[in-house]
């Protein structure tokens, strides 16, 4: 089983700076991301405000969440930066187990039937909450036991959160002042999120599942056409693991005019290394501070 598991995760990227050192760890924020798709890392020098060091593994044909968990051992055996002993950790869950709140209406010992509305669960999830200030709004979420023990166990404390808490903080932050409808999809090997923002409002936001360049049209046209976004002026942002040369990228290009790569409006420095990173990546990832 182990060998079979071990066939199933690749490490794609590891980016270690001088300034990683272990005498240091007190001063060291790591932040995981978590998802059948694969695993991020980054650890965050929080008295310089500077990512230092990141690593991304991806996982192939992973569907049960639980296996995430297991991946996770296997990869801290060979990673630089899983198995430290730091002051402070978070973890952002990526699953399509979350649902949107107003805070106005959110009641604490309701939150498990909020999720249930939007979501089928199985009873082996833990459910939590994020505040999002900047949407005045909770973002409700389950995260699986399995990997909560698993980090329980190896961190001293973790702080959970949703992937898309720190996507939709992030977005609304960096798009506060704009007047305008705008379309942002953040696409992810196995999902993507249409979110459509105008200002501070949140208008949409919603995740679909893809397996093919085609599949990923059909959903991003109805979500344009249920909205009436025009495709030939609404400006149109990618961001995510996603490049210009991708089927999808090419794809989308035939039907949405103003098609573009975002960036990332980022509040931190980064090592030299990460730097080499395309601006558009990670942006949950590296928005999961605003938290």
């Amino acid at each position: 089983m182990t060998t079979e598991l071990k066939n199933k995760l690749t490490q794609v990227n590891s980016f270690i700076d001088e300034a990683f050192d272990l005498k240091r760890l007190s001063d060291f924020h790591l932040i995981i991301q978590a998802g059948n798709d694969g695993l991020l890392l980054t650890v965050f020098d929080k008295e310089k405000n500077k990512y230092i060091a990141f690593e991304n593994y991806s996982f192939q044909q992973v569907f049960d969440f639980d296996l995430v968990a297991d991946l996770f051992e296997i990869a801290a055996k060979e990673s630089r930066i899983i198995n430290q002993k730091y002051k402070t950790v978070s973890c952002s869950v990526v699953n399509h187990l979350s649902t949107l709140v107003p805070a106005a209406l959110f009641e604490e010992d309701r939150k498990s039937m909020y999720l249930k509305f939007n979501a089928t669960l199985h009873g082996n999830e833990l459910v939590l909450t994020d505040e999002l200030k900047n949407l005045e709004a909770k973002n409700v979420f389950a995260i699986p036991f399995s990997l909560k023990a698993k980090l329980d166990y190896m961190y001293n404390k973790v702080n959970y959160h949703h992937f898309s808490s720190g996507l939709i903080e992030g977005l609304l932050l960096q798009n506060k002042n704009q007047t305008t409808k705008k379309l942002i999809v953040h696409i992810q090997p196995s999902h993507f999120e249409a979110i459509v923002i105008e200002g501070k409002k949140l208008l949409f936001y919603n995740t679909f599942q893809h397996h093919s360049a085609e599949d990923f049209m059909y959903y991003l046209l109805f979500v344009c056409e249920q909205l009436h976004l025009n495709t030939e002026t609404t400006e149109t942002l990618f961001i995510g693991e996603i490049e210009r040369t991708s089927q999808i990228y090419t794809l989308t290009q035939k039907y949405i005019r103003t098609l573009k790569l975002g960036e990332r409006r980022d509040t931190a420095d980064f090592s030299y290394q990460l730097q080499t990173l395309p601006k558009h990546f990670y942006f949950s990832l590296f928005n999961s501070s605003l938290l």
